[in-house]
C-alpha cells in the first residue's frame, strides 16, 4: 500500500465512518508529503533540508505517484521539499479519492451511499489486509498501535508514517491524552529514525496555508431573491422547484438568498456544491433543527433523519439490511401478489385519481415489506397527518392549532394504534420462521441499546418506511403520467414487460440482468430526473464556512437544492425534454459529478435508494403488462403540487382501458 492509503485508514474512525478532523491544511500537507515519500522510496527523488531534486523521470505506473512527479519533472527549477509539500497540497482532493477508490476495490473499505466508509468485515475480523501484489499484512492501527507500545524495533516505513502524522498533528488526534503522553517521546524518537520522512515531516510541520486563500480576501455578498423573484417567476409558480434553482443560480450564481417574510435561507444549487457538500458538508452542517417540531408532534425526540455524525452512521448500519433491495428481492412473488391486488381494484373503464391511487398500490407493499403488516385502512389517515404536520412544522405554511382539529387528533389516535400493532406483532413468537424486516433490526437495536434506541423513539422509526412509501407513490404517479405522454416508450416498456413475463412471474436474477430491464431501468432514472419528488435539503449551518468565495455563517439556514443540475443544459442536453437516451454511451449524461443526484447527496443521502428503484422498476413493469391506460382528460398538462413534496397534482387522472393479461392470478410458465 502507498503512504496516503495507510494514513487514511489510519485515521479512520470505526465508530463515525469518517476521519479522525486534522486541520484542512495541515492534512493536505500530510497527503502530499505522503506521496513524496513514496516517490522517494521508489528512487524518484531525493531531497535533504534545502532541496528536493529529480533523479529518475521515469513513470511508477502508479496513478497516485506520476501525476506529482510530472510535475516535479516538468518544473525546471530546483526548489526546497516545503516548496513541493505546498504545492502538491493542492492536488489533496485528488489523492484522498484516488486513495480511497483503490482501497475499496482491493476489498480493505467498504463504501456507504452516504460517503462514510468502514473496514471491511474481514479486515476488521481478521485485522489483516487481504492479499496484494502476492502479499498480505497486518492492518496498519494495530501494527503503529505495538510499535509506539513496545520496544519493538520498527520498519523504516512505519518510522516514515508515525513521522509524517505527527508532523500534521494526526498522532496526537488519534490517540486518547493518556495515550499520547505515554507515547510522546518515542514518536518524537521513531519520527527522526527515517531521514526522508523526516525531511517531509518537517517540511509539513513547517508549512501555512498561502494568504491568497485567507477567507477575508474572498468574501463577496451573498446575491438576494426576494418575495417579487418569487412569484415573479412563472418556473417557481409552475411548483417546478428544481428548474427555478437551476435559473436562479445561472442568474445569481451558484449561491443565493432567498427572503420572503422573515424566513431567510441560503440555496447551495450546483453541481460543484453538490461535490463539495458530499465531501465536506458533515463539518458543516446538520440535520436537527428544521425536524424537531415534525418528529415532536409524532412522539419522538429523533430520528434517522434527524441524527448527525457518528449516531446517523450507527443507525445507517442498523437499518441497512432493512432498507436494501435484497427485501424486494425475497419477497419478490409477494409485490407481485400485491401489485396485481391493488392494480384489479382501479377497474375497467373506471377514472382513477393518479396520485391516491399510486399512494395505495406502493403503500401497502412498503408496509408490508417493512414492517410485515398491511394497514391500508390507516394509510390515508396517515398520510393525511404527514402532509398537514410537514406544512405546519417544516413549510410553515400553517398554524400549529391545525393539527389539533377534531379529524387530526383522529388521524393520530390511528397513528399510535398502528405503533402498537407493528410492536405487538414484532415479537420472537410472532416472528418465528419469518424473513426479518426492519422492525426486527429496529428491535434488536432497542433491546442491545435501550439509551441509544429508547422506546419513545421506536414509534416514529416503525412507521418512517410507510412515510417513505409516499414520495415513491408520487415517483410512481410521476412514471404512469411519462408513460402516457410517450406511447412510443411505453411500447417499448411493453416489450421488455412481456418479455419479462413470458414464461411466467420474473425472479429476482431475471431483474439484475441489465439487458433484459434496460429501457425499464433508464425510464425511471429519467423520470427521477425530471420529477425528483423530494428536491432539496434543508440545514443549519453548524459552523461558518467558506464555499465558492462566499462565507455563510453559522446558524444560517442552508437549502442544498441538489437536483438543480437536472435542469442545467451544461450536464443535460435539452433538460426540459424526456429522454432516456441520455443514459446510454457515448452520452452517459449521469455519469458527470454531481450533475445527476435524485436521492440527494452528503451522509443523508437515501439509504433505501437501490430499493426505491427495484420496487419502482416491478411496478412499471407490472403496469405495463398488464394495463393499457389513458389519459383523462387527454389533453392533460402535468401540474405539480410542489409542498409537502413535489407530486402531480388531484386532477391527474387516467382510465383503465383494458387488462393486457389477467390480474387475478400469479403467470405461471
Amino acid at each position: 500500500m502507498r503512504f496516503a492509503e495507510e494514513m487514511l485508514l489510519l485515521l479512520l474512525d470505526e465508530k463515525t465512518g469518517y476521519f479522525i478532523p486534522i486541520p484542512e491544511w495541515k492534512m493536505s500537507c500530510a497527503l502530499a508529503g505522503s506521496v513524496l515519500i513514496d516517490l522517494a522510496l521508489e528512487d524518484r527523488i531525493d531531497s535533504d533540508l534545502e532541496t528536493l531534486s529529480l533523479i529518475d523521470p521515469r513513470p511508477t505506473g502508479d496513478d497516485l505517484l506520476d501525476p506529482v512527479l510530472k510535475e516535479i519533472l516538468d518544473d525546471s527549477q530546483v526548489h526546497s521539499p516545503q516548496y513541493w509539500v505546498e504545492r502538491v497540497a493542492r492536488r489533496s482532493e485528488e489523492i484522498s479519492t484516488k486513495a480511497i477508490d483503490r482501497l475499496v476495490k482491493l476489498g480493505v473499505l467498504t463504501a456507504d451511499s452516504g460517503g462514510y466508509w468502514a473496514l471491511s468485515s474481514k479486515v476488521a475480523r481478521s485485522r489483516r489486509y487481504p492479499v496484494i501484489d502476492g502479499k498480505t499484512g497486518e492492518e496498519i492501527k494495530s501494527r503503529i498501535m505495538r510499535v509506539l507500545f513496545s520496544d519493538e524495533i520498527p520498519d523504516p516505513q512505519d518510522c516514515a508514517i508515525i513521522g509524517l502524522m505527527s508532523s500534521c498533528g494526526g498522532m496526537r488526534a488519534l490517540l486518547e491524552p493518556e495515550e499520547y503522553e505515554l507515547a510522546a517521546e518515542r514518536i518524537e524518537i521513531l519520527s527522526g529514525l527515517d531521514l526522508i520522512g523526516r525531511t517531509i515531516g518537517e517540511a509539513v510541520r513547517s508549512s501555512y496555508r498561502p494568504p491568497g486563500s485567507r477567507r477575508s480576501v474572498q468574501r463577496r455578498p451573498i446575491p438576494v431573491v426576494g418575495l417579487y423573484g418569487l412569484l415573479s417567476s412563472r418556473t417557481f409558480r409552475s411548483g417546478n422547484v428544481p428548474k427555478f434553482m437551476c435559473e436562479k443560480s445561472k442568474e445569481l450564481g451558484p449561491i443565493f438568498q432567498i427572503r420572503s417574510g422573515i424566513r431567510r435561507q441560503v440555496v447551495l444549487a450546483s453541481a460543484e456544491l453538490n461535490r463539495w457538500v458530499g465531501r465536506k458538508g458533515r463539518l458543516h452542517l446538520r440535520t436537527r433543527d428544521y425536524l424537531e417540531d415534525f418528529q415532536q408532534e409524532w412522539g419522538t425526540a429523533r430520528s434517522i433523519a434527524s441524527l448527525d455524525g457518528a449516531d446517523h452512521f450507527r443507525m445507517r448500519k442498523a437499518v441497512h439490511a432493512g432498507n436494501s433491495p435484497a427485501v424486494v428481492e425475497d419477497r419478490l412473488d409477494e409485490v407481485f401478489a400485491m401489485g396485481r391486488n391493488t392494480l384489479a381494484q382501479w377497474g375497467v373503464g373506471k377514472v382513477v385519481p393518479g396520485e391516491m391511487s399510486c399512494q395505495q398500490l406502493i403503500g401497502d407493499q412498503v408496509a408490508q415489506l417493512s414492517v410485515s403488516i398491511s394497514p391500508s385502512d390507516i394509510l390515508d389517515d396517515l398520510l393525511k397527518f404527514e402532509y398537514r404536520a410537514l406544512l405546519v412544522h417544516v413549510a410553515g405554511l400553517l398554524p400549529r392549532f391545525t393539527l389539533r382539529t377534531p379529524a387530526m387528533k383522529r388521524y393520530k389516535a390511528r397513528i399510535l394504534e398502528l405503533y402498537a400493532q407493528i410492536h405487538a406483532s414484532h415479537t420472537p413468537a410472532q416472528r418465528k420462521g419469518k424473513r426479518r424486516d426492519l422492525v426486527d433490526d429496529l428491535m434488536e437495536l432497542h433491546q442491545s441499546d435501550p439509551q441509544f434506541l429508547p422506546e419513545t423513539d421506536l414509534g416514529f422509526a416503525f412507521i418512517a418506511p410507510i412515510i417513505a412509501g409516499h414520495y415513491l407513490g408520487s415517483a410512481t404517479a410521476f412514471a404512469i403520467f411519462e408513460m402516457l405522454t410517450h406511447p412510443e416508450l411505453r411500447e417499448r416498456l411493453v416489450s421488455e414487460a412481456d418479455a419479462l413475463f413470458a414464461g411466467g412471474d420474473p425472479v429476482a436474477a431475471d431483474l439484475k440482468k441489465p439487458a433484459a430491464i434496460d429501457v425499464t431501468h433508464r425510464f425511471i432514472m429519467e423520470v427521477l430526473r425530471l420529477h425528483p419528488v423530494v428536491p432539496v435539503h434543508l440545514r443549519t449551518a453548524m459552523n461558518t464556512f467558506e464555499v465558492d468565495g462566499m462565507e455563510i455563517p453559522a446558524y444560517s439556514n442552508v437549502v442544498i437544492a441538489f437536483s438543480a443540475p437536472h435542469y442545467d443544459e451544461q450536464y443535460f442536453k435539452d433538460p426540459d425534454a424526456f429522454d432516456i437516451e441520455r443514459y446510454k454511451a457515448p452520452r452517459n449524461e449521469h455519469r458527470q459529478s454531481g450533475a445527476y443526484a435524485p436521492f440527494g447527496v452528503g451522509t443523508h443521502v437515501c439509504g433505501g435508494a437501490l430499493w426505491t428503484e427495484l420496487q419502482l422498476a416491478v411496478n412499471v413493469l407490472l403496469i405495463a403488462r398488464h394495463l393499457e391506460l389513458d389519459m383523462v382528460p387527454a389533453n392533460y398538462k402535468l401540474k405539480v403540487s410542489p409542498l409537502p413534496k413535489l407530486s402531480p397534482n388531484k386532477k391527474f387522472k387516467f382510465r383503465v382501458v383494458r387488462h393486457r393479461h389477467p390480474l387475478e392470478a400469479a403467470e405461471t410458465a
